[in-house]
């Protein structure tokens, strides 16, 4: 007898630490057990204490999670947390140092603190996008000397936080309200290839703004408050030194005469008219690089035309035509995946939990039959009163500005704005409706009174009843 129950005990002893180290908790999915482990749309209000701590890739996205402080501290070798559509209200405190890949993007985070992420210095991909974030404390980012991508779309950011890291190579702001742009936020980003800056309140782009940016090769600037005026004119001239693929749809709103208007369709003289001397002709910067740049790309198509309002260059003597760009928006450029975007990707990125579940023939654990949740839906940033409106504080009626001279005159003459009709018909037509309605009110008055005549007259004549 003794000898089987030594046997029994020296099995059991045998097979306890697979049995330790590879568990998956109930209701969850492990393609790998005790390294990927997928525990997502489960409804759960904390970690499963079963998790195992060897796990290298843990989600737990899609549940109602609120507080995650210190709790996976001892999972000294995750590298790929996902805590995405949760409940969350700050940043979580004490994950631990080991971690490259973190995705918080659907919470309900508000700030980000100075030494929230002090630790993580092996952080490459930090998401967090669509939350509430207002505030990240200057100095929060030190530190993330390997960070490569940083999401903060979809927050109620109104200006770029300070001290990013030089690491950063792809740098997602746009969704926000940030107003203006701070040239020494963008001085230290010199590996910057990708900056999606579209959707908030931008009206123009400082001096110097993008020149300390060697390597930025992609640029979203869609959907802000443009203001084409003088203050856009270094990012005018930006665009059209060989990189107008890089936006080929900004569109003014303001100021009034030229709203709804595309930016690289005005000429220099439309934009900012004071640039220019009395007698003066300016040609576009680089004008033969931007056409050829204009020709390659199918998303710019350049139309001749024998004049226009808004050419990019006057006529000269009538030997050359001018040039009307007409831009078609190429958002398949600007998201088109890099050569080194797929180095970027997590393994939780490519595997969902429904995909899991299919794949993985030794599931024996019950499926959780709660259908998926998501956090309550969150009210929607709002960056100004009306964004595609007019901001307050801009001339509400702008004079027309200067255009080139007419062609084929053999030297310049100075143009004269074009005289808009006197609406002189708007006062007889006034007039004339009055006296319209006086004669209808003496018609209907003498009708009043003839009727009511013969009326009498009846009555006087009519025979009495015997």
């Amino acid at each position: 007898m003794r000898p089987r129950l030594f046997c029994l005990l020296l099995l059991l002893c045998t097979l306890a630490p697979c049995r330790l180290l590879s568990p998956c908790p109930q209701g969850c999915c492990c393609p790998r057990p005790g390294v990927l482990v997928l525990c997502e749309s489960l409804g759960l209000h904390e970690l499963p204490r079963s998790v195992p701590v060897t796990a290298s890739a843990l989600s737990v996205a899609r549940n109602r999670l609120c507080n995650m402080d210190h709790v996976l501290r001892r999972f000294s070798s995750l590298q790929e947390l996902s805590l995405s559509h949760n409940w969350l209200e700050r940043f979580p405190r004490g994950l631990p140092p080991s971690l490259e890949s973190l995705q918080l993007q659907e919470n309900r985070i508000t700030y980000i603190t100075a030494g929230v992420l002090r630790h993580l210095g092996n952080l490459t991909r930090l998401d967090l996008e669509d939350n509430r974030i207002r505030a990240i404390q200057p100095g929060a980012l030190l530190g993330l000397d390997r960070l490569r991508v940083l999401s903060l779309k979809g927050n109620r950011l109104s200006s770029l936080p300070q001290h990013l890291p030089s690491s950063l190579t792809h740098l997602d702001v746009s969704d926000n309200c940030i107003v203006a742009l701070d040239p020494p936020s963008l001085a230290t980003l010199v590996n910057l290839q990708v900056l999606k800056i579209n959707s908030n309140c931008l009206r123009s782009v400082p001096e110097h703004a993008f020149d300390g940016l060697p390597r930025l090769r992609s640029v979203e600037l869609a959907n802000n408050l443009w203001v084409c005026e003088c203050d856009i004119m270094y990012l005018y001239r930006w665009l059209l030194t060989d990189r107008m693929k890089m936006a080929t749809d900004l569109v003014c709103a303001a100021p009034l005469h030229l709203a709804h208007k595309l930016l690289l369709t005005l000429s220099v003289l439309a934009i900012c008219p004071k640039v220019l001397k009395p007698n003066e002709r300016l040609a576009p910067p680089n004008t033969t690089a931007a056409s050829q740049t204009m020709l390659e790309n199918p998303a710019v198509r350049i139309l001749e035309s024998p004049s226009s309002e808004e050419s990019a260059d006057p006529p000269s003597n009538g030997s050359r035509s001018s040039l009307n760009f007409s831009v078609t928006s190429d958002r398949t450029l600007l998201s088109a995946p890099g050569p080194h975007s797929a180095s970027y990707q997590s393994t939780l990125d490519g595997l969902r939990y429904e995909h899991c579940l299919l794949l993985n023939s030794t599931y024996l654990a019950p499926q959780s039959t709660q259908a998926p949740l998501s956090p309550a839906p969150d009210e929607e940033p709002v960056c100004g009163d009306d964004a595609s409106a007019v901001q307050p504080g801009l001339p509400s009626t702008v004079a027309p500005s200067a255009a080139p001279s007419p062609a084929g005159e053999a030297g310049t003459v100075p143009w004269v704005p074009p005289r808009l009709p006197a609406r002189s018909s708007d006062p007889a037509l006034i007039a004339l409706l009055s006296v319209l309605c006086v004669l209808t009110g003496l018609l209907l008055l003498t009708a009043f009174l003839v009727l009511k005549s013969l009326l009498w007259r009846n009555r006087r004549i009519a025979p009495l009843p015997s």
